[in-house]
């Protein structure tokens, strides 16, 4: 059983990302999968915010009893867990938008730290412009669906761009953020916006 947006008692309900991720939620496929980091990023979260009544909710209601980092699960199942998580990890960060980005930088560190990522991290020397090659590897061994590109627009600037992927904008920036700080980059400002139904780009630039 995935989570249910009609399962919560207790917490109130998130902002309009909310509504955004159900949105997304149904437009997913059965063959749409997340490996199990994205699952134990956000329950990891809310036990770092003193939310373990909330995560166990959380993972009882996806009918699971654990999540393992790269074996693959719907989709659908892991964006219902984040919009039964977003109103208590809205209220912590001070906005659901935040709390999006901030799920984004902890799904990067646990990717980055993993298997193929920590292979990643190992390259020498670190530098951000490796991320034309690896940050769009890295998506494509993380999730089954989406088009991913960095292009970039300067010396120390460029623009990621997602297609058909199923998470807001405010999480990749999270994820650009991230991967440019642990590659080296220094002062990182990331903007993301939507450009589709299920498409996003987000220019950075560092340091």
């Amino acid at each position: 059983m995935v989570v249910g947006l009609s399962a919560r008692t207790g917490w109130e309900k998130a902002d309009g990302w909310e509504g955004e991720l159900e949105r997304r939620i149904c437009l997913s496929a059965r063959e749409d999968t997340v490996r199990g980091m994205f699952f134990n990023g956000t329950l990891d979260v809310l036990r770092s915010l003193g939310h373990q009544e909330l995560a166990r909710h959380c993972l009882d209601e996806s009918g699971e009893p654990y999540f393992l980092d790269f074996f693959n699960y719907p989709v659908r199942m892991h964006y219902r867990m984040v919009a039964t998580a977003l109103p208590a990890l809205a209220d912590a960060y001070g906005g659901s938008e935040e709390a999006l980005r901030q799920l984004g930088r902890l799904v990067a560190h646990r990717f980055l730290r993993l298997g193929v990522g920590k292979v990643m991290l190992s390259l020498k020397p670190l530098s951000p412009r490796q991320l034309q090659s690896t940050l769009p590897m890295a998506y494509r061994t993380a999730v089954s669906f989406g088009e991913y590109a960095v292009r970039w627009m300067g010396p120390q600037s460029g623009r990621f761009t997602s297609r058909r992927d199923f998470m807001p904008y405010p999480f990749h920036e999270g994820v650009m953020q991230t991967s440019l700080e642990l590659w080296g980059g220094r002062a990182v400002r990331v903007s993301g916006r939507q450009t589709g139904g299920l498409d996003s780009e987000c220019d950075f630039w560092w340091q």
